[in-house]
């Protein structure tokens, strides 16, 4: 699946308070690809462990794709999240079969969020698992082999015990200056 990002229209930024650092928000008519991305790129409310696994983020206003990216990161601002990586060029199947194309999630949720899966996008979801195990997957880990990492860390960096790798964690995480995000409510 890829994330589909709906910007409302064009709106400065009066306040200042962009986490992005941008001046304007939004779409308007003939804005260039790149300006679409920099602008619907973020910042969203949404989960970071569903964009995480996503391949492709489009770009869309007045019910149009105007842009595509690749996603490389999804990186935290505040209580949202932005989504970083390259814009997609005439050549890549998504972007031939896409740009310039209806919204390919258009419903009337007033989410502005939303997923979708394209035909195009098939070839490009299959990756080694992060686990190390050499099988591939359309998502960063087999089902289980997550598991299977974190206990590797486990072993490897805190001879076995899970205190004592929380521990070494939260010490870095610290020391680093790394923000601390909310709390994650699994019965929301």
């Amino acid at each position: 699946m890829a994330v589909r990002f709906k910007l409302g229209t064009y709106t400065p930024v009066t306040d200042g308070l962009d986490p992005m650092g941008r001046e304007w928000l939004g779409w308007f008519p003939r804005m260039t690809e790149e300006e679409a991305w920099e602008s619907g790129r973020g910042t969203w409310k949404a989960n970071a462990d569903r964009l995480g696994r996503e391949k492709f983020a489009l770009i869309t206003g007045g019910g149009t794709v105007l842009a595509i990216g690749e996603i490389a990161a999804v990186v935290p601002a505040g209580d949202r999240f932005e989504v970083q990586g390259p814009l997609l060029a005439s050549g890549h199947p998504v972007y031939d079969a896409w740009i310039g194309q209806p919204d390919p999630a258009a419903n009337n949720s007033q989410n502005p969020v939303g997923y979708v899966e394209l035909l195009e996008e098939a070839e490009f979801l299959a990756r080694s698992c992060a686990c190390g195990c050499g099988e591939s997957s359309t998502r960063d880990f087999l089902p289980g082999h997550d598991l299977r990492a974190i206990q590797d860390r486990v072993r490897r960096y805190a001879g076995g015990s899970v205190l004592t790798f929380i521990q070494w964690i939260d010490d870095t995480a610290r020391a680093s200056g790394a923000p601390l995000l909310p709390p994650h409510d699994d019965a929301a």
